[in-house]
């Protein structure tokens, strides 16, 4: 399904599917490598479309031209009941990455133009798209916060998902509390001597296979088998995809991490631990040895980028990250929010609703 529309800025294409993006793919992946992006696979048509398939969401590229020449692109995901989108669509991790291709200038607007296009069809009526903020557009943040309005604003918050490397293992345990030092250090020992570990630090694809399947149902986030081992082939698929895990004296796998590499930064999008194994934190322990064997490797960061638990966030460098809510003109947005604020009053909606309000009076 394709649709399209233009304003006194942009003509603009919304392509909804795979089909209907399969036909503009090689004009969105120029973009992507003339703009820059051709480091970040967030944003590879290749890992939208595996993200559609894991989450069984319906895949949307807004793509912007200006006079002609492609100007920008917002990719979304539709939510689905059972094969039907309902009409609410999220762009971007909860860090912020992954959402919107262009010149990184160019980005809230993209989103603002992109999304104003969308909510005018009748099968859309909520989008929520979360952006890092690039550090050369932190000083709009306060006029766009200024002129929003109900159905189309902008709030912003403090997000920590980078973790700079820089001074080796020293340089990053500087960055610890004192108790976080010494777990950091206890956990790692307690897993080698009282568990028998050994870090395994580049899995094949049969052993990260064995370690999800073995993994994945003791995890502190079930996920089904099925949707866990496409996740996994989706990772594998990644330009510079890793695996790697600690397995336990008796060979059973007790952690597991997988993501990949991007020039000199580590991209960590997934992490399973076995967390019942007499109070011992197997997470921890695993991100000792992952974050010394990328250290000794030569990377400059980390990127967690479904976020992280709040002991490594504070550790982690602050950046900005923008929440974009769009939602019908007048009656029907009134409606709309009202709906949420009475079925999900702790949902993403009804909490940007309430910010914007507070942020108005």
């Amino acid at each position: 399904m394709i649709s399209s529309s233009s304003c006194s800025k942009f003509q603009v294409g919304i392509f909804l599917g795979k089909r209907a993006i399969e036909s503009v793919s090689s004009i969105v992946e120029k973009l992507r490598h003339s703009c820059g992006q051709s480091y970040d696979m967030t944003v590879s048509m290749a890992w939208f479309l595996a993200l559609s398939d894991r989450w069984n969401t319906l895949p949307v590229v807004i793509l912007l031209h200006s006079n002609r020449i492609p100007f920008g692109a917002l990719l979304l995901h539709g939510t689905k009941f059972g094969r039907f989108p309902i009409g609410t669509f999220r762009g971007g991790y909860l860090c912020g990455r992954g959402c919107v291709i262009g010149n990184s200038n160019n980005y809230m607007s993209i989103i603002e133009y992109g999304t104003a296009a969308l909510i005018k069809n009748r099968f859309s009526h909520t989008i929520i798209v979360s952006l890092l903020i690039p550090p050369a557009t932190i000083d709009e943040t306060a006029g766009r916060q200024a002129n929003a309005t109900p159905s189309k604003n902008w709030q912003f918050r403090e997000m920590r998902s980078s973790l700079p490397l820089a001074g080796g293992m020293s340089g990053l345990t500087s960055r610890f509390s004192q108790k976080m030092r010494k777990n950091f250090r206890y956990y790692k020992r307690r897993a080698e001597e009282d568990f028998g570990c050994v870090f395994h630090a580049s899995l094949t694809s049969i052993q990260a296979t064995a370690a999800v399947e073995r993994l994945q149902a003791v995890a502190a986030r079930f996920e089904k088998l099925e949707k866990a081992l496409r996740r996994q082939s989706a990772i594998e698929k990644q330009p510079g995809s890793f695996s790697m895990g600690l397995t336990d004296k008796t060979g059973a796998w007790v952690s597991y991490i997988s993501g990949w590499r991007q020039g000199k930064t580590c991209i960590v999008e997934w992490q399973l631990n076995h967390e019942n194994l007499n109070n011992s934190s197997m997470s921890m322990a695993m991100r000792h040895f992952f974050l010394q064997h990328e250290i000794d490797n030569g990377m400059e960061g980390v990127v967690f980028l479904a976020g992280t638990t709040p002991i490594w966030s504070r550790v982690c460098e602050p950046q900005i990250c923008g929440d974009y809510l769009a939602t019908p003109e007048g009656i029907p947005g009134k409606i709309i929010r009202g709906a949420y604020s009475l079925l999900h009053p702790r949902g993403k909606v009804s909490q940007l609703s309430r910010l914007h309000k507070k942020s108005a009076a």
